[in-house]
């Protein structure tokens, strides 16, 4: 999300990182509940979202974090997360201590509110990825699922001539879907013969962008940033 703001805030908001971090895939980087002291902002990977049940071992994927994202911005004014935040892939993160993040928004109005502009993007996204479960269906589902990753991931700069990296497995698209790894599979060779898209080794080849849009019912409208 950070395309949203100017250079210049860009320049001030760099000033405030402590430095740079690195997580393997798979690696726990904040716990539901747990104090946090700084924010993280997504440079390169993919970071999930997952909310669990207590004592039951059920989690559910209820976002993805994609570079450019700041993975726990609305963690900043509370302190903490009521949710877990994990590696997807092996990621590279800049590291803003709350105490910079304070000072900064005291002292620039404007900043805040560029900060505050993200969070509600953040807000935004995970509405409609309700919207995508509860009111979509199969074919639908996963084709709005790969159009809003496609135009993400193109604001990001990591799409080259139409593939991009989706580092999850079939069972994880089904998880962010709302369906099982079996009806995915089905759907994605769907999605394959009507000349859409290729997924081959977790890479993902769009064919026919409006055709996938248009089977998803996507409108990007929600992620403020216009049509790419």
């Amino acid at each position: 999300m950070c395309h949203q703001i100017s250079r210049d805030q860009w320049d001030r908001l760099v000033m405030r990182c402590s430095g740079l971090r690195n997580v393997p895939c798979k690696a726990l980087i904040a716990g539901r509940n747990e104090p946090l002291t700084e924010s993280l902002l997504l440079l390169d990977g993919m970071i999930g979202r997952h909310v669990a049940s207590d004592g039951e071992g059920v989690t559910q994927l209820v976002g993805l974090q994609v570079p450019g994202d700041f993975v726990d911005l609305h963690g900043f004014p509370i302190g903490v997360l009521d949710h877990e935040v994990r590696a997807v892939s092996d990621v590279r993160m800049a590291v803003f201590p709350h105490a910079a993040l304070s000072e900064l928004v005291r002292t620039d109005p404007d900043m805040m509110i560029a900060l505050w502009g993200m969070t509600i993007i953040d807000a935004a996204i995970h509405r409609y990825w309700s919207f995508r479960i509860g009111a979509l269906r199969g074919m639908s589902r996963v084709a709005n699922f790969l159009a809003e990753m496609d135009v993400r991931l193109r604001q990001a700069n990591t799409v080259v001539r139409s593939t991009f990296d989706l580092p999850l497995t079939q069972a994880q698209i089904g998880a962010a879907c709302g369906m099982t790894s079996v009806h995915v599979n089905r759907v994605l060779r769907d999605l394959r013969e009507a000349g859409c898209c290729v997924i081959r080794n977790r890479r993902v080849t769009i064919r026919d962008r409006d055709a996938l849009q248009r089977i998803g019912h996507f409108d990007p409208t929600f992620l403020q940033l216009g049509h790419v």
